[in-house]
């Protein structure tokens, strides 16, 4: 007896011979086997909340989704069922250090792509991701089999990556208990927004610059970085904290409904009492340095207020921001307002 196994095709037999009461037991044998393979096949298709079954030939793969708060993960609620089964598998696996990992659930490469994004928007704490992947999928149907994930050379290895963890769980506690000692939510925002512009550097050239970990570890980085960090101070602080993928337009001559390409620029937005402020502390940063003290033009400001920045498709849906009872000339006095501030270029 003969198999041919093609992994993207159904099981196929050819060629034998037999006797008459050989084939009447295999003929048995196989009517049993049958049964069972159909009970295998459909039970528990019908899945609780969170569970994704699927059915291939007599094969039954089942995944078991992770449960995702739509507040704190909003790019998650933007997603399909099966995407956000794609982004609950990516989480997992590199959450725990896998860097090359079985796709146990259906994808193709734009359902990849699409919940790829979603997660390093959603997880500032996976610092680790280079943003650089492969995978292997079915030419048949384009289906994705296994995704290989490039890590950053400072956690390359398991041993690598614990102690880049502990650097920077280390760095969050010692700035999020001077948040702490604030009495109110936008002071201990004041607290970590202040770190970061205080000790981090602008610079196009840093390593790991899409990552939380220059900015926190190397204190150098790009507006990536510091919305990323901002991003992870924030939320293990307890805020509600988004990372905000844009563009800037009307910028030195820039078109307005420009291509999402063009000025890329990030940013984040938190919540307070109920509303939600937009949050720009590179600009801060930057605009600080040129006027020679600390000014506060982008810190809490409102959708209308925040000049220059304009959301991309993905992160369009996130809510508006329309309260203006935080900004900082409102609750900490006067500073440069964002409409005052005069952008050249550079020479």
């Amino acid at each position: 007896m003969f198999f041919t196994y093609n992994p993207f095709r159904p099981i196929g037999l050819k060629g034998f011979l037999m006797n008459k009461t050989l084939t009447k037991i295999l003929a048995l044998i196989l009517l049993i086997t049958s049964v069972i393979g159909l009970c295998a096949c459909f039970e528990d298709i019908d899945s609780p909340n969170g569970s994704s079954s699927v059915v291939t030939g007599t094969e039954e793969k089942s995944f078991k989704r992770l449960s995702f708060d739509y507040s704190l993960y909003p790019y998650f609620a933007t997603l399909t069922e099966k995407e956000k089964d794609i982004y609950s598998l990516l989480f997992e696996e590199l959450y725990k250090g896998s860097q090359k990992f079985e796709c146990r659930v259906e994808a193709n490469a734009d359902d990849l792509s699409k919940s790829i994004d979603a997660v390093l928007n959603d997880h500032p704490e996976l610092f680790w991701l280079d943003n650089k992947y492969s995978y292997t999928y079915d030419p048949d149907d384009g289906s994705i089999k296994e995704i290989t994930f490039d890590f950053y050379d400072f956690a390359d290895t398991p041993e690598k990556l614990h102690k880049a963890k502990v650097d920077m769980e280390a760095k969050a506690d010692a700035v999020i208990s001077e948040a702490r000692s604030k009495t109110t939510m936008v002071e201990r925002e004041l607290c970590i927004h202040d770190y970061i512009c205080q000790n981090t550097a602008y610079d196009e050239k840093a390593p790991y610059n899409q990552s939380a970990y220059s900015c926190l570890i190397l204190n150098k980085s790009v507006c990536a970085g510091y919305a990323r960090a901002f991003q992870y101070l924030m939320s293990r602080a307890g805020f509600i904290c988004y990372y905000v993928a844009g563009r800037t337009e009307g910028l030195n001559g820039q078109v307005i409904g420009g291509s999402d390409e063009s000025g890329s620029h990030s940013w984040n937005m938190v919540l307070i009492e109920g509303s939600y402020y937009n949050v720009d502390c590179l600009w801060d940063d930057t605009a600080s340095d040129t006027y020679g003290s600390a000014i506060y033009p982008f810190f809490n400001l409102t959708d209308e207020a925040f000049i220059y920045h304009v959301r991309n498709v993905m992160a369009a849906g996130l809510p508006k921001c329309n309260d203006t009872k935080y900004k900082y000339s409102n609750f900490f006095g006067k500073t440069v307002e964002a409409e005052s501030i005069v952008f050249v270029d550079a020479a």
